[in-house]
């Protein structure tokens, strides 16, 4: 298995996934880790979230070192950490779907 993949070997729906894959990482911003959206009270008496709604925040919480670590998100970068958070998911459920033709390749050299 450590030998380099030739292009025959791969069906056109695998090199399609491949090189999505490739044109993500090498053009995108991406970031892993999920956005969790919430609302506080910020304590001032006279403030509209006093007697009702909170103030809505946005988080990027990721695991790291197995640590949970989270940060609050300017409303200017919301977008844009959308965005690059989406193309992270992206790519790892395209790299999710050539593994699993890998683990059917392994199977049908091991039989």
């Amino acid at each position: 298995m450590s030998a380099p993949l030739s292009r025959p070997e791969l069906s056109a729906s695998e090199r399609a996934l491949r090189s999505r894959i490739v044109q993500l990482a090498s053009s995108e911003r991406f970031l892993r880790g999920s956005l969790s959206e919430r609302s506080g009270k910020c304590g001032k008496p006279t403030c509209r979230c006093a007697s009702g709604e909170g103030h809505r925040s946005l988080y990027l919480v990721q695991s790291h070192a197995g640590k949970v670590r989270q940060i609050c998100v300017p409303k200017a970068l919301q977008d844009p950490v959308r965005q690059a958070v989406g193309v992270y998911q992206e790519m790892q459920r395209l790299i999710d779907e050539v593994s699993e033709l890998e683990w059917k390749r392994f199977l049908a050299r091991k039989g």
